[in-house]
């Protein structure tokens, strides 16, 4: 009888071993959640109103689903959207008129939190778990944020209008936009010490900026426009694309694009070898120009709208343009090939500006 016993208790125990190591040779995997693979489009929404929101492009059902925040966490978003960054498996998502940042997690955008303190935020990037959030209040600042504990570290000078942010060369690069007035510098901020040390002159009133694969730096400059109290205009200066060196940030090239067009988005192919500039206020079409040429592109690569911002999905080069419609009613995303050919349209919510890829 014992004999047998102790063959009961030795079988149990080699079966336990067997399952546990089972287990540990497939260890459980949490399942991504619905908005693991995709992009998401920022919707301004209408001015004043609180229907800011975000549509959510999935790859796979190559289907567009809106108003995800809403939907999720039952609350609207805030007013103006006017961009989202990604980072650390957050949205980020600067409310230009609720004055405040908002964080959802990416994988089901669930509210993880917001920021306040900012006055107009537009633009984020990220460096060493520190955020870096451009704001035309008081009178064009960074805000510089702490990526774990989600709160203002301190405040930065820098340009009028300050836009798109962005690391090149271990630098944090603001374009300072002029918001409704004029300048035309990049504030070059040394992380380190989160104090700017260089001021670049450019065109006037730069936009975006991208890096290329020599590491250099191209930046779309909007131009200036003076109206007077009948709207006429009484000043205007051109639209510029600048090139500068990764190295040390000098102007190494300058192109004029216009006298009186003014174009305010600038991508890169994911080789970092082809720019694509255009979209804005009544600018018509998307320009393509390889990093070597030496002069600007003649037509336009993709030349039947004026859109209101795109972005280069940088997996496969398809361009996602923004059609803003009347900023009353839902607007459009247009999905064109790397050779510019229209894939499919897509109806999205009121007043799309730009697509962020995971």
């Amino acid at each position: 009888m014992k004999t047998n016993l102790n063959r009961f208790f030795a079988a149990m125990l080699i079966i336990v071993l067997i399952a546990s190591c089972d287990k540990g040779d497939k260890p459980y995997v949490t399942p991504p959640g619905p908005y693991y693979n995709g992009a998401f489009i920022s919707n301004e929404g209408t001015y004043g109103l609180d229907n800011a929101s975000v549509s959510f492009y999935d790859f796979a059902a190559d289907s567009i689903r809106n108003s995800i925040y809403s939907v999720v966490n039952n609350h609207p978003i805030g007013q103006v959207l006017q961009s989202i960054y990604i980072v650390n498996g957050k949205a980020y998502m600067m409310m230009n008129l609720s004055d405040s940042v908002v964080i959802a997690t990416v994988d089901n955008f669930k509210a993880a939190g917001s920021i306040t303190g900012f006055i107009s935020p537009r633009c984020m990037t990220s460096f060493n778990n520190k955020g870096y959030i451009t704001q035309w209040g008081e009178n064009g600042v960074v805000k510089v944020i702490d990526l774990t504990l989600n709160t203002i570290l301190r405040t930065i000078k820098v340009g009028t209008g300050p836009e798109q942010a962005l690391v090149a060369g271990g630098n944090i690069l603001v374009c300072n936009g002029g918001a409704y007035d004029l300048d035309s510098t990049i504030s070059i901020i040394n992380p380190a010490s989160d104090k700017v040390v260089q001021t670049i002159t450019v065109g006037d009133n730069p936009k975006e900026m991208v890096v290329d694969k020599n590491s250099d730096i191209w930046v779309i400059c909007y131009g200036y426009i003076k109206y007077d109290s009948n709207f006429t205009i009484i000043k205007e200066t051109p639209s510029k694309l600048v090139g500068l060196s990764g190295q040390d940030y000098h102007k190494v090239v300058e192109y004029i694009i216009s006298q009186t067009q003014h174009p305010q988005h600038i991508d890169i192919s994911m080789d970092k070898s082809t720019l694509y500039y255009g979209g804005g206020f009544g600018y018509s079409g998307i320009y393509a120009m390889s990093i070597t040429a030496t002069s600007l592109p003649a037509v336009p690569f993709i030349n039947n709208k004026m859109f209101y911002g795109f972005n280069v999905n940088p997996a496969n080069d398809d361009i996602y343009a923004l059609d803003a419609g009347n900023f009353t009613d839902a607007g459009t995303l247009y999905r064109y090939s790397s050779q510019g050919n229209l894939i499919k349209q897509y109806s999205v919510g009121i007043a799309p500006n730009g697509v962020a890829f995971k």
